[in-house]
C-alpha cells in the first residue's frame, strides 16, 4: 500500500514538519510505502485548474498511484494554509474515492481541531473519503518526533488501520 503524506504549509520554522516526519516513520513501521509531498515544491502564482502545469502533472502521478492520503497541516487562525488549498485544487479526478487521514497540528492544546473540520469539507468536495479518525498534535513546539510519543503511536496505528480498511 502507498499512502503519501501531504505537508500542508510552506512557512519557515514550521512545526508540522516534525509531525510529518513522525507520521512517515510510523507508516513505515506498519509496512506502508510513503513519502512526503511538500507544498513548498508545488508553489504556484495563482490557482491553476488546467491540470497542464508541471506541478499538476507531478502531483497527479503521485496521487494517482496512492491508495490513500495523509494530510499533515497546521491550524492558522482557525483554518488551513492557503498554499495547501491551492495545491489540492491542482487536481480533482485523481482524488476521487481515496481515503484521507487528516492530522492537525497547533501550538495550542486543541491540536488543530478547527482546521481538521474545515479540511474535511474540502476533501469531501474533492471526492476524497475522510476516515472517521483524525489525529490532533497539540503543543507542536514541544513535540519531539524521536521521543516516546506512545499515545500518538497508538492513535496513528488505529487511524492507519482505518485507512487500510478502504483498500481491502
Amino acid at each position: 500500500m502507498y499512502f503519501p503524506i501531504i505537508l500542508g504549509t510552506a512557512r519557515e520554522g514550521r512545526q508540522s514538519e516534525k509531525v510529518a516526519r513522525f507520521m512517515l516513520e510510523e507508516l513505515k513501521k506498519e509496512g506502508i510505502e510513503s513519502g512526503i509531498i511538500d507544498v513548498r515544491d508545488y508553489r504556484i502564482e495563482a490557482t491553476d485548474n488546467t491540470k497542464k502545469g508541471s506541478e499538476a502533472k507531478r502531483l497527479a502521478e503521485i496521487i494517482g498511484k496512492a491508495d490513500g492520503i495523509v494530510i499533515v497541516s497546521p491550524e492558522y487562525n482557525h483554518g488551513y494554509p492557503g498554499e495547501l488549498k491551492m495545491m489540492l485544487d491542482l487536481l480533482y479526478e485523481e482524488y476521487r474515492g481515496k481515503p484521507v487521514l487528516i492530522c492537525g497540528v497547533s501550538a495550542g492544546i486543541f491540536g488543530g481541531t478547527r482546521m481538521v473540520e474545515q479540511l474535511r469539507l474540502v476533501c469531501l468536495g474533492l471526492g476524497m473519503v475522510p476516515v472517521s479518525s483524525a489525529l490532533y498534535f497539540r503543543n507542536a513546539e514541544e513535540f519531539n518526533e524521536s521521543e516516546g510519543n506512545e499515545d500518538y503511536k497508538k492513535s496513528v496505528k488505529r487511524a492507519v488501520e482505518e485507512l487500510k480498511l478502504y483498500n481491502q
